[in-house]
């Protein structure tokens, strides 16, 4: 026989004998032990929540109950070399620079120019040397100025209007001056040669046009002559 319970008051039963299957009558022996699982699933949990609880909470409260996440949204803005110039120089810096040009003409100062880009603001300045039966010559700058600080839209548009006289057939000018690229354009008029060249934001177009304006010029030395007038201009651009 196995030993009974403790004293209790009121009658006591014993015990099956060793082996029998059964278990004291209600009210009788010592009551059953209860389970300690869940306290100690609580105090795990509680440890973690207290020594790691930053980083699961943040992980409860940012995850949905499917356990998909959401990627960053995309930044749509555009990105691009800054504004190099915000100015363009004066006639008279660019003349000074090349040798026996006919008297300049009265300059008109930086003025809005038309451009069907919402994303720039743009100004035009212009050089014209003139004197009668003489080659003449005209410099043009355009200045883009980015309204998006850091957008490079102001470059961009500069470029794309080099790039579009090359696509015309214009013959690339290597290593002009300051220029980050120059180009001879092709033209109608058998009168005239023109460059156009890009630096940072701003565009240069120069004219050069023989003695008669309706004859022929000689091709070559209208190249040189045009060609010293963007130099001139891309250096007084700076």
């Amino acid at each position: 026989m196995q030993p009974g319970p403790p004293y209790q008051q009121g009658p006591q039963q014993p015990y099956p004998p060793q082996g029998y299957p059964g278990y004291p009558q209600p009210g009788y022996g010592p009551p059953p032990k209860k389970s300690n699982t869940g306290l100690v699933v609580g105090l795990v949990v509680g440890a973690v929540v207290l020594l790691g609880g930053g980083g699961v909470a943040a992980f409860l409260l940012l995850s949905d109950d499917s356990g998909s996440s959401t990627a960053a949204p995309t930044s749509s803005k555009k990105t691009g070399p800054p504004d190099k110039y915000t100015s363009m120089p004066g006639c008279e810096k660019i003349g000074s620079k090349v040798r026996n040009l006919p008297p300049l003409e009265t300059p008109k100062g930086e003025e809005p120019a038309s451009t069907s880009n919402d994303e720039i603001t743009y100004t035009r300045s212009s050089c014209s040397w003139r004197e009668p039966n003489a080659p003449s010559a005209t410099v043009s700058m355009y200045l883009s100025k980015s309204k998006e600080p850091g957008s490079g839209a102001g470059e961009s548009w500069a470029k794309a209007s080099v790039e579009n006289a090359v696509t015309d057939g214009g013959v690339l000018i290597a290593g002009m001056a300051k220029s980050t690229k120059a180009v001879h354009t092709k033209l109608d008029s058998p009168s005239q040669c023109q460059i156009k060249f890009y630096q940072g934001n701003v565009e240069g177009e120069i004219i050069v046009t023989g003695p008669d304006p309706s004859g022929t010029v000689n091709q070559t030395v209208c190249k040189e002559n045009a060609l010293k007038m963007a130099k001139a201009t891309s250096e007084a651009i700076g």
